[in-house]
């Protein structure tokens, strides 16, 4: 079993129990704004910078407080994305496109809550798979990252809540490349180091399950009854 496919079910196990509370889940729309990938190999292959052009993809998003005014919520993505290329050092397929599979899971803290918005900020954690297939080019890495996001959840009713965020990542990854500087040629193989760093928006559709914003009770007083005498 891959290691994406062991973190996917490992995350699934997790937040299922979750779902028997109250919750929210929906659809994220990632936006690549900037991400620079940089790849050294062990073989005689050039090392490569890839620069990602504006591209976005479709996920799944899972939430455990969506503006249920609580301190901590937890949100899993499940995402896609293809990404187009340019890169450098790399002769016979400067540009190509990268299938990028992620499962991203965020740890948010509550910085503002109302009945009508929640704004929260904190960490994430990436595990992402990437392939590259072409008839010059073959890549497969693995790895995973940490990333710092901010963002928002606005509130259109009491069911359906629209959100975005922004964060800027780092991911480690490793994997295996063949490629040839042309049809004719022999395969040449490389072992991957790859480091991938940039920010992502994502904007968020959300439906609410059971959720309903708590008010907070005031602190209760300490005051005796000799006390509301005086």
């Amino acid at each position: 079993m891959s290691i994406f496919k062991r973190h996917l079910l490992l995350s699934l196990a997790f937040v299922t129990p979750l779902f028997l509370h109250a919750s929210g889940f929906g659809l994220s729309v990632p936006i690549n704004l900037t991400e620079t990938e940089s790849s050294s190999h062990d073989s005689s292959l050039a090392e490569s910078v890839d620069e990602y052009k504006p591209s976005s993809g479709l996920g799944f998003v899972y939430d455990t407080n969506i503006g249920q005014n609580r301190q901590f919520s937890y949100r899993l993505n499940l995402e896609y994305s293809l990404a187009d290329i340019d890169t450098t050092n790399r002769l016979s397929n400067p540009d190509f496109s990268k299938h990028k599979y992620s499962v991203i899971n965020t740890f948010g803290f509550s910085i503002y809550d109302s009945p009508k918005l929640r704004f929260w900020a904190g960490p994430r954690i990436l595990v992402q798979y990437e392939h590259i297939s072409s008839h010059l080019l073959t890549t497969n890495n693995y790895g995973a990252g940490l990333g710092a996001v901010i963002g928002i959840n606005v509130h259109v009713t009491k069911k359906i809540s629209l959100g975005a965020d922004l964060d800027y990542h780092g991911v480690f990854m490793f994997g295996g490349e063949s490629s040839k500087q042309s049809p004719t040629d022999s395969t040449d193989y490389a072992f991957n180091v790859v480091t991938n760093k940039g920010a992502t928006a994502r904007l968020f559709l959300l439906l609410r399950v059971g959720e309903t914003y708590e008010q907070k009770k005031p602190a209760l007083t300490d005051t005796s009854a000799i006390d509301n005498s005086l």
